[in-house]
């Protein structure tokens, strides 16, 4: 985890020590796939349709700089209850920062090379009616559960923007990156008696495309 805050202050006040900047903000739609390793709990996948914000900035030296907020919607088949075979749908946020260098390819084209960290979270909540024999007659109870899921990856990222006029651009990206750690929380109540549990994220990957437009100021 040190390593990827020490990269971003590094990014960062490498960017705020240079002038003569170019401005885009803009919003994209994502597909984010993370295959999380969880020690302890076996491999979790998630595919997490997101909407995106995102700002970039450019020096005239072409050094650039990127962070985005996204906002999703989590899918998998791996953070279920015990003995359930449907997909658990939950929530999730994301946050990533990153730097690089610009290359123009044309005068509208350019292509954007980063390294880049994340940090992402995802939130299961499940509930399921539990009908048990007691004496003659059927008593009905409820098993809840909640798994939160928040892990931190370093990668790359490559950014492609191409100029439709001086203001708008139409942006596509693609990020790869390592899941350097995280933690995976299980909190819930079976039948009145609670129970916590959690465990370590450490490896696998995640990939995310997305496509948008962006405004330039």
């Amino acid at each position: 985890m040190k390593k990827l805050f020490a990269f971003a202050a590094f990014a960062f006040v490498c960017a705020a020590s240079m002038s003569a900047w170019e401005h885009s903000a803009g919003f994209e739609i994502s597909a984010p796939f993370f295959s999380v390793n969880t020690r302890g709990d076996g491999t979790k996948n998630i595919i997490e349709p997101q909407g995106t914000a995102r700002y970039f900035g450019r020096a005239q030296n072409g050094f650039c700089v990127s962070s985005a907020l996204s906002v999703g919607y989590a899918i998998s088949d791996d953070f279920t209850l015990q003995g359930e075979s449907a997909s658990a749908k939950g929530f999730g946020m994301g946050l990533s920062l990153g730097a690089g260098y610009v290359f123009d390819i044309t005068d509208r084209f350019s292509l954007a090379a980063l390294g880049s960290f994340s940090l992402d979270w995802a939130r299961f909540e499940y509930k399921k009616e539990i009908s048990a024999r007691v004496s003659s007659s059927y008593v009905t109870a409820e098993w809840t559960q909640i798994d939160d899921a928040l892990f931190a990856s370093l990668g790359a990222e490559l950014l492609a923007r191409f100029k439709l006029t001086d203001k708008i651009s139409l942006v596509g990206s693609f990020a790869a990156r390592f899941i350097d750690g995280g933690k995976l929380w299980k909190n819930g109540t079976n039948v009145s008696k609670d129970y916590s549990d959690s465990f370590e994220l450490r490896g696998n990957f995640s990939l995310t495309p997305s496509l948008g437009a962006s405004w330039t100021f």
